[in-house]
């Protein structure tokens, strides 16, 4: 089975680590890769947001199965380009992804089926939403339909005005960020939860308490990736059963309704509020951070689950086999991140973890990774080329290759333990052996179960 894993992060690291290791992948690229993946499975240069290119590139390499890490490569018709090519893609239709890249449409859905979330409405109208927002208690969240296009929490009504008019402002009438989400803010801690699912069946993963504030307390910018952490407790459990039963099962059976198939790992973000989880919002795939921390924990081979939801046959596969252990997860950025950071600069020390303690790239190069060498290429080449293109699972690049970092979160630190306390322990203990310019980390992650 020829596998090729989309992106460029951490994500993509555990994703490609969790395929290195299944005895059924005769093959496996990643495409662009980082300098972790590229000790493991070749890099292949491909823009992810070209589907019609990404199509033919596979196609004509012959790819099996693809994985997006993201679900960028969704958003932009993955699924509809290759569906006349048998080539399966872990991942919806982009039709059905929407709700992933749309606050609105998702705030919209959430109401359509009861769902619990925040009171609020979407909105594509200006002078709507400014006289919405005029009536809604203070504190509120203003959320740009677009996330990348941000969110802000104000307790001053002139400000939550002015926040508005600016995402307005910065809007593109029809575009994926032409509105807003105006909703009371939710106090309580962020968790995560992700499911295999085919559009019929849904098999839960793991609640994650996710990070994402860059300083200690929650306190500083949002920035994705600072952290996560999963527990083996009894509350952990009885967590996981009841997102599942109250979420992630009623927004299978909506998307169902709704006439949007979906296939591939299906997430909900939620906070925990002290009325009970609330839904902040969909995803299609997994989080930078919680695939670090989750997939370690995944005792089964992977690519049975990929193969078994983009084929509808969940409903045939005995429950996932999960380590008792908890997971930390520590961010490890560089200072200013996410706004001004300094990349480029060696990264050491990674030789120095502990044994069972797993450091995922987000944004790194390496001088010695693997290159993918196209087949029309090997046909062509000379039997040296021919071998490497075949091999890419032996070794990890030349020796001697410089690591260097490439962006702002530069890699997730795991470490595992039977207690939480303990494995918070030596994630920071490791932590302090990694050196690159600006290293930074939020010294709190898993200080709390899910406080």
């Amino acid at each position: 089975m020829k596998v090729l894993v989309l992106g460029g992060d951490g994500r993509a690291h555990a994703l490609t680590w969790k395929l290195f290791n299944s005895p059924l992948v005769t093959e496996l690229i990643c495409a662009p890769g980082n300098g972790g993946t590229s000790a493991l499975a070749p890099a292949a240069e491909i823009d992810l947001g070209d589907a019609a290119a990404i199509a033919r590139w596979a196609f004509d390499e012959g790819v099996d199965i693809i994985v997006p890490a993201g679900s960028r490569p969704l958003h932009a018709g993955l699924v509809d380009e290759v569906v006349s090519m048998q080539i399966g893609v872990c991942g919806p239709s982009q039709r059905s992804s929407e709700l992933a890249r749309s606050r609105c449409q998702a705030k919209e859905f959430m109401l359509r089926h009861s769902l619990p979330t925040a009171p609020g409405r979407a909105f594509t109208d200006h002078a709507t939403a400014e006289k919405y927002l005029a009536t809604l208690p203070l504190p509120v969240m203003i959320k740009a339909d677009d996330p990348a296009g941000g969110e802000a929490c104000y307790d001053d009504r002139y400000l939550a005005i002015e926040g508005l008019r600016e995402l307005f402002a910065a809007s593109v009438p029809g575009g994926a960020n032409g509105g807003v989400v105006i909703e009371a803010a939710l106090s309580g801690p962020r968790v995560v939860m992700s499911a295999f699912t085919d559009g019929r069946t849904a098999v839960p993963m793991l609640p994650t308490r996710l990070y994402d504030r860059a300083e200690p307390g929650e306190g500083g910018a949002p920035a994705r990736g600072i952290g996560a952490h999963t527990s083996a407790s009894t509350y952990a459990r009885k967590l996981g059963a009841y997102l599942h039963e109250r979420l992630i099962l009623p927004v299978v059976d909506g998307l169902a309704r709704d006439g949007l198939p979906f296939w591939g790992i299906i997430g909900v973000d939620c906070i925990v509020t002290e009325q009970g989880p609330r839904l902040t919002a969909l995803r299609a795939g997994m989080h930078e951070g919680e695939a670090q921390v989750v997939l370690p924990r995944l005792e089964d081979d992977l690519l049975p689950w990929v193969q078994a939801m983009i084929a509808q046959r969940l409903h045939e596969r005995p429950a996932p086999e999960w380590s008792p252990l908890a997971t930390v997860g520590l961010g490890l950025f560089a200072r200013g991140y996410p706004h001004h950071f300094a990349v480029g600069g060696p990264i050491d020390g990674l030789e120095t973890l502990d044994e069972g303690v797993r450091a995922f790239h987000s944004a790194t190069e390496s001088s010695a990774g693997l290159r993918y060498t196209p087949q029309r290429q090997r046909s062509a080449g000379s039997l040296f080329g021919g071998l490497s293109a075949g091999l890419p699972f032996f070794g990890a690049g030349q020796p001697g290759g410089a690591l260097r970092s490439s962006g702002g979160l530069v890699l997730t630190l795991v470490a595992s333990g039977a207690t939480l306390a303990g494995t918070r322990g030596v994630a920071l203990v490791n932590a302090d052996r990694v050196a690159f310019e600006g290293r930074s980390y939020r010294g709190d992650i898993g200080a709390k179960e899910f406080g």
